[in-house]
């Protein structure tokens, strides 16, 4: 199958002017659109200007779901802050910023704690076993420990949201990873742990049918537990595992939902890069995956690119004058009636050369996105501010 083949790109929409729709139109018959990618490159800013763009774009409930906002993010969505229960953001504020939307934009933030306590909940046999793990002490640190919890938890509150059925179109902000391949991997990752082998010989308890009567390899692992731990404390854990193994068939069937939903046609990814070389890798081994898992990239979203001027050769050549001819800054002086030293101008020019270099290092980088897959690209400018009004967070939004 070839890549054009492994992805869908919703039908192409033209403005009034017969231009390409912007991706908040592209995107916006989605009822689920995940926004991943390496830490660092942009993604929550992102996410919140394509939740913004969405709801301009179609009269539609659309909540962006982040894991950890700064707090500048809420600052420039104009509100005091986020939290677990979904805040508004106000139409009023909105069309003061410039952006008037069709539809209505909220946004929460995830709160791991309540994401695994609904999970113990809902897959527990009974209220008594739910409450037995929750109040297990080892019960946080597992959770917090466990590799790919936020990305589960993540997965978890998307899921049960989209079932509720109260938003038209989430947007998933993914939790920040050294492996973005964890967002995708942890539904799988959680049901192999729960039910891995390991768990299957503590669930025996310290005794001489459970820890007792493992195989001669673990004795040594044992005798060490007995010395630092003491068999009190491998009974509480020998407990818990026991309860915890409860929750194993709930949670597999959970993982084949979870799956469903992030193959299914109304479930839309978004990879988000720079054109760093650690990112960028990162992001074309992420769209890989993708397709590998038969999961549908939609769109990219190249962050912080350099403007066109740079690689203007008109420019080019002014630059090299400025930094080669010492007359320059005699002649600019004479044109602008103020004095221009020969030193500034070759820094002028060389600043400018400088980022003509980074300019066309880009440009062979972008030239590498074809391979990826017939799915829009969207350059965002690097813009010389930070985001922290609402103001750059719609600049940002009409750019998508």
């Amino acid at each position: 199958m070839s890549a054009s083949e492994s992805v869908h790109v919703p039908e192409r929409r033209r403005s009034p002017r017969n231009e390409p729709a912007g991706l908040g139109s592209r995107l916006a018959s989605l009822e689920v659109v995940i926004c991943c990618g390496s830490g660092g490159v942009g993604k929550t800013t992102i996410s919140a200007a394509l939740g913004m763009a969405i709801a301009a774009a179609e009269d539609k409930r659309v909540l962006v779901l982040t894991v950890d906002p700064a707090r500048r993010l809420a600052t420039a969505l104009g509100i005091k802050g986020i939290g677990a229960e979904p805040v508004r953001i106000p139409k009023a504020r909105l069309r003061r910023a410039g952006i008037s939307i069709s539809g209505d934009l909220e946004a929460a933030m995830l709160d791991m704690k309540q994401a695994w306590d609904r999970m113990i909940e809902r897959y527990s046999p009974d209220r008594a076993t739910a409450q037995r793990i929750l109040r297990n002490p080892l019960y946080q640190r597992i959770t917090d420990s466990f590799v790919g919890s936020h990305e589960y938890a993540a997965i978890e509150a998307l899921y049960e949201l989209h079932d509720a059925g109260e938003y038209d179109c989430i947007v998933v902000d993914t939790p920040p990873s050294r492996n973005a391949l964890d967002f995708l991997e942890a539904p799988s990752r959680l049901t192999d742990y729960v039910g891995s082998r390991l768990l299957s010989m503590l669930s025996g308890g310290p005794s001489r049918f459970g820890f007792r009567a493992m195989n001669f390899a673990a004795a040594p692992f044992l005798r060490l537990a007995d010395r630092l731990l003491g068999a009190e404390v491998l009974a509480e854990v020998s407990d818990f595992v026991r309860q915890l193994q409860l929750l194993y068939d709930g949670i597999q069937g959970r993982a084949r939902s979870v799956y469903r939903l992030l193959r299914s046609p109304q479930t839309g990814f978004v990879v988000v890069t720079t054109l760093e070389q650690g990112p960028f890798a990162e992001a074309e081994f992420f769209c890989a995956k993708l397709r590998e898992f038969k999961m549908p990239l939609r769109a990219m979203v190249v962050n912080r690119v350099l403007p066109d001027v740079f690689r203007d050769s008109g420019g080019v050549a002014a630059a090299t004058t400025l930094v080669e001819d010492p007359k320059v800054a005699s002649s600019l002086s004479d044109e602008l009636h103020q004095r221009v030293s020969t030193d500034m101008a070759r820094f002028v020019g060389r600043t400018f050369l400088n980022r003509n270099t980074l300019a066309q290092r880009e440009a062979r980088q972008l030239t590498k996105l074809g391979r990826i897959g017939d799915v829009p690209i969207v350059r965002m400018p690097l813009f010389s501010e930070e985001v922290s009004e609402l103001e750059g967070l719609v600049r940002i939004a009409k750019a998508l």
